[in-house]
């Protein structure tokens, strides 16, 4: 019995988080504020109270603390909504609304059954189409002492119920999570999905191929409703329905949208642990689509609930899903977190795709796919959280989003974990295992935390409240919204292990301007179900849409009615009903503040058929880039990126003299590179002779068109790069390769840099009429963090190079050289990671000074990629446009709160270790884990002896014993913004790129005749402690007379793309070259 349970909790990773709340009598209410109304006061009097038994436990049932859920509904059709709460070691209990937030418990009169089955997902809805809601349960059953099956309470019209889930064919036994119940053919009555989850087994390991395995009891089922057909039946359709249905999937959360709006339900399932979610998209020939990887990037790794909903009111629907990412730093440094690059690898091995652990908040593109904006919305972390809710809790206009959070007992402590590992369960008889069951349990923290609620303020930005909102510290789990008092705001009901459930009465600051409007739908003879109908309100200038589906968040189903905040608009110009089956309604002269019914009309039109968007006819250029497979973190184990993986570099110049522009493009490491010239139809032919794919053992990083002997053709200097080798080797040295007027090149036969490069520029900064070269070298490899030696090269006029400046300014890499200052001498512009935006200034060909700090930039240390030197508000002064990490990263960092690398050989073994600590959420960590440090610095290892101790720490001091000034070197990181820098000097202007350009990295820039900023983006090269940066391939900004950036539409790429290059190859066509991948085609405006 015990033989798992090293398993179960080793696999048990997930995380937690602990903070006191201050006395509420100091606290100012915030915007969004909650009164717990007392149990005796609303006759709500519901606790989901837990006991330990020797069979059912923490240890025994990985689900044991999962809790409870809610419905919520109107059982007796008066008009207030009624609740349904469910319990696992208890009976469950139905409390009828009797106005004014009273309820009264008739859970006996109203026919439920009175026992003490574990149940968990609880919906509201009307199965049979009676016009009176139903109630469909989740138990788990057939699993050791649990022996129960699914129940469905057929309302009987006077608020008493009939269980008939063995007549109805619903009756199912397993570990069930909730029933989601939608209509998903749209015949006009409602299908249904079970969502079930699984235990660690056997069956539940292994590659991707184990979904097509079919399991008795975890595996999801797909019920069709034949009521249609005149038959009170569901019948089982899971093996033509196309979803999975195995013991792989791990089900807790579930929602239903239409996320393509093809007006079909499509359906997303979160699952725990290994598996991914699933995006079931409907076919409309009632099979789906598992679709996920096509949709999303990522997932997260722990789903634990998901709501969809319009967040940012573009009317397209949204994807929220939480995980358990702690947001207090000691919680978070002695809890198990991402898994390591190295397991990771193994999971894409099998067949998985890329998950993380913490939240996610997948924005939709309206492109078809989703873009994940969790890190750039700070709301990734929220600790172990269970329900997400996305509804207008202020009716200003913006949805917000309510989360339930905590667990009773915490299974991924660290220390925990070790002292478990440490048991040999098989020494010892049946009740002294249980003994040990019960001491081990009782080691396992336990810390409540007050429920989270991010406050909409518009334009992606969220205020994150939980005390200031009257939110109590708790283990809260699944929870429902309503208008439990009919007074115009959406009150909570939130289901609690070892505490009174909570009714938290929405007391929210009145602002007199804010208005709203509730909406509930009725369907006719013709259609009788309102659910998946989506409703639009349209007032002034703002639009919005709800659907009306009512399972979200976990284990819970919300209100049945819409609501809608209105902001300060004062009127509804209308109101539009788009109903499943296709049909379209609207509604004029509907009052606000105030709720209405709208009953289906008959011989409505059709609503008008969208046509869909086709997956977008990309056109490719004949160059895929080939990156070698090299893991830099196994050489490194405290990097927290790739620099191996640089490329590819793109020259575009007239290399053969016909006028016509052709392109050199760099290969990766044993991958030549490639020429190609230019032809008059604007196509291009590439040169499979050429001497340049002679060399194939270089990582071309970058690279530059010079006259190198003034000869009046243009020559090619070639930058190698690559993390593998040691600084010196010949595989590293970069090349010059002379043209001989027509295209074709031999390599210069003379030493050059041997070391990983970043950006390569040529100008005649001298003005003696030869073009001198700035070499800008990226990293030391192996020894991440210290500056590599970069050069300033004179051109002599015989061809020959002499070292005019060299100096460690940094890991460049890019580099520009234009006239800051209008002197008529072109000066340097250099960025690079870990480094400020360089500025040297040209002293008259001689020399160049670093004024960085004169031209304003002194506090711009960045990760940054990219540089372009152009005059966007067209006043005369050169503007710096620079591209960096962005904001939708894992790390933060700021001016006051830097990112801060500390490099010294702490372990004396003649080796520099990198350590990076940086802020979270008001503390500073260091980014690797203890794990991952005492294998770097193993005498750390006597140090902490345990994770408790580990999480303490709060500077390099603490955790080395050195202090910062005695350090070797200290670099920071300040900004992690896109930036404009307008007029550089003492006029200097910091101007951030607007939110979507801040969606991910950017790595390029173009600028257009009319002012039009290209850019592209995104960086695959993160350890997996951070992720992925892809949310955001690439997009198009303009800067208006105000001199505010817009941005105009984002660049139709594909999703994920790791692009590196834009450049014109055509009046009207952009060239893109990615990383790893295939190069494209773009039109331009």
């Amino acid at each position: 019995m015990k033989a798992n349970l090293l398993l179960v909790t080793a696999t048990f990773l997930f995380l937690a988080c602990n903070k006191v709340p201050e006395d509420k009598a100091t606290l100012e209410k915030a915007p969004i504020y909650f009164r717990d109304v007392p149990s005796d006061s609303s006759g709500i009097d519901f606790s989901n109270d837990l006991e330990d038994t020797g069979d059912l436990n923490i240890i025994e049932y990985l689900y044991y603390y999962n809790g409870g859920g809610v419905a919520i509904g109107d059982i007796n059709n008066d008009g207030l909504e009624d609740v349904y709460l469910t319990a696992n070691q208890k009976p469950d209990r139905l409390y009828l609304n009797l106005g004014g937030l009273k309820f009264k418990d008739i859970s006996g009169e109203a026919g439920l059954l009175m026992d003490t089955s574990w149940s968990t997902g609880a919906t509201m809805t009307d199965v049979n189409n009676d016009g009176f809601l139903d109630i469909y349960v989740c138990r788990v059953g057939n699993y050791k002492s649990l022996k129960s099956q699914n129940v469905l309470y057929l309302n009987n019209g006077d608020a008493t119920f009939k269980e008939v889930a063995k007549e109805y064919g619903l009756n199912f036994s397993g570990f069930s999570t909730q029933a989601a119940f939608f209509d998903y053919d749209n015949d006009g009555d409602q299908d249904m999905y079970l969502l079930n989850h699984s235990v660690h087994t056997t069956r539940s390991y292994g590659n991707i191929s184990l979904r097509q395995e079919k399991d008795s009891l975890s595996g999801d089922r797909f019920y069709e409703n034949k009521l249609d057909e005149g038959k009170p039946l569901f019948l089982d359709v899971t093996d033509n329905s196309g979803i999975y249905s195995s013991a792989l999937g791990y089900g807790l959360a579930i929602s239903v949208s239409d996320i393509n709006n093809d007006g079909l339900l499509d359906v997303y399932v979160g699952n725990d642990f290994h598996e991914n979610d699933y995006l079931y998209i409907n076919q409309g020939d009632k099979t789906f689509r598992e679709s996920v990887s096509e949709y999303f990037n990522h997932t997260s790794r722990f789903t634990m609930g998901v709501d969809i909903a319009d967040v940012n009111n573009d009317l397209l629907p949204d994807v929220f899903s939480l995980d358990m990412m702690p947001f207090e730093a000691q919680i978070f440094m002695r809890s198990g977190g991402e898994d390591s690059d190295k397991v990771s690898l193994i999971k894409k091995g099998f067949g998985f795709e890329d998950q993380y652990a913490r939240n996610t908040f997948q924005l939709n593109t309206g492109r078809g796919y989703f873009a994940d904006v969790t890190l750039l919305t700070n709301t990734h972390a929220t600790d172990w959280s269970w329900s997400p809710l996305i509804q207008d809790f202020d009716n200003d206009g913006h949805n917000d989003i309510f989360i339930t959070n905590g667990i009773y007992k915490r299974p991924n402590d660290l220390d925990y974990i070790n002292y478990l590992s440490n048991i040999d369960f098989s020494k010892y008889q049946q009740e002294e295992q249980n003994e040990i069951e019960s001491k081990l349990i009782a080691q396992i923290p336990t810390v409540n935390i007050p429920n989270v609620i991010f406050r909409n303020t518009g334009n992606l930005t969220f205020e994150r409240l939980s005390e200031t909102s009257g939110l109590n510290a708790s283990y809260s789990n699944g929870a429902a919204y309503s208008d439990l008092d009919n007074d115009g705001d959406l009150d909570l009901v939130v289901n609690n292990i070892n505490q009174k459930a909570s009714l938290l009465e929405n007391t929210s600051k009145r602002n007199e301007d804010n208005n709203y409007v509730s909406v509930k739908l009725k369907g006719n003879q013709e259609y009788m179900s309102p659910y998946g109908s989506k409703v639009l309100v349209f007032s002034g200038e703002d639009r919005y849409v709800k659907e009306l589906m009512t399972v979200k968040g976990f284990q819970s189903s919300s209100t049945h009615k819409l609501h809608f905040g209105l902001g300060t608009n004062t009127a509804i110009d209308s109101i539009q009903i788009h109903w499943l089956d296709g049909k379209i309604q609207s509604e004029t002269g509907l009052g606000i503040n105030m709720e209405h019914v709208i009953r289906r009309k008959s011989n409505l039109p059709d609503t008008p058929k969208k046509e869909l968007e086709e997956a977008t006819d990309y056109e490719f250029f004949n160059f895929v880039h080939l990156e070698n497979n090299y893991l830099d973190y196994e050489r490194e184990r405290l990097i927290p990126e790739k620099l191996s993986t640089e490329g590819p570099a793109l020259v575009k110049a007239d290399f053969n003299g016909d006028g016509l522009e052709d392109l050199f493009i760099g290969g990766a490491k044993y991958q030549s590179p490639s020429l190609y010239f230019g032809n008059n139809d604007g196509t291009f032919s590439e040169d499979k002779n050429t001497s340049l794919r002679k060399d194939v053992i270089y990582e071309d990083v970058d690279a530059v068109a010079f006259d190198i002997e003034n000869d009046g053709d243009l020559d090619l200097y070639v930058m190698s790069g690559g993390n593998e080798l040691v600084e010196g080797n010949p595989n590293l040295e970069d090349r010059i390769y002379v043209n001989d007027g027509k295209g074709t090149f031999e390599r210069l036969n003379i030493p050059l840099i041997k070391t990983n490069g970043g950006s390569v520029s040529a100008a005649d900064f001298d003005g003696d009429g030869y073009e001198d070269l700035f070499i800008g070298n990226r990293s030391v490899p192996g020894g991440y963090g210290l500056s590599p030696v970069s050069y300033i090269l004179k051109n002599d006029g015989t061809g020959k190079f002499v070292v005019l400046q060299q100096e460690r300014i940094g890991m460049v890499t890019d580099s520009e050289w234009a006239d800051l200052n209008a002197d008529g001498l072109l000066d340097l512009v250099i960025v690079g990671d870990w480094m400020p935006v360089t500025v040297l200034i040209n002293q008259g060909g001689s020399q160049l000074l670093n004024e960085t700090q004169k031209m304003g930039l002194e506090n711009t240390n960045g990760m940054w990629n990219t540089v372009s030197v152009t005059d966007l508000d067209n006043n005369g002064q050169p503007d710096l446009l620079v591209g960096n990490a962005g904001l939708n990263f894992k790390i933060k960092a700021s001016i006051e709160r830097p990112m801060k690398l500390y490099i010294d050989d702490f372990d004396e073994n003649q080796q520099p270790d990198p350590i990076i600590f940086y802020d979270f959420f008001g503390k500073y960590v260091p980014f690797a884990s203890k794990d991952k440090l005492t294998e770097q610095l193993p005498y750390l290892k006597k140090k902490f002896l345990s994770y408790t101790k580990f999480s303490k720490i709060e500077g390099i001091e603490d955790l080395t014993g050195k202090k910062e000034e005695e350090i070797m070197e200290t670099k920071r990181i300040q900004e992690l913004r896109s930036m404009v820098y307008l007029n550089p000097g003492e006029n200097i202007k910091a101007v951030p790129l607007p939110m979507p350009a801040q969606m991910s990295s950017i790595q390029d820039f173009f600028i257009s005749e009319d002012g039009s900023i290209y850019y592209v983006g995104n960086f695959k090269g993160h350890t997996n402690e951070l992720g992925q940066n892809i949310e955001n391939p690439g997009g198009i900004l303009q800067m208006d007379s105000n001199r505010n950036l817009i941005h105009k539409r984002s660049l139709e790429l594909p999703k994920g793309s790791d692009s590196r290059k834009i450049a014109p190859i055509s009046q009207n066509k952009l060239l893109i070259l990615t990383n790893n991948d295939r190069s494209y085609i773009l039109k331009g405006n």
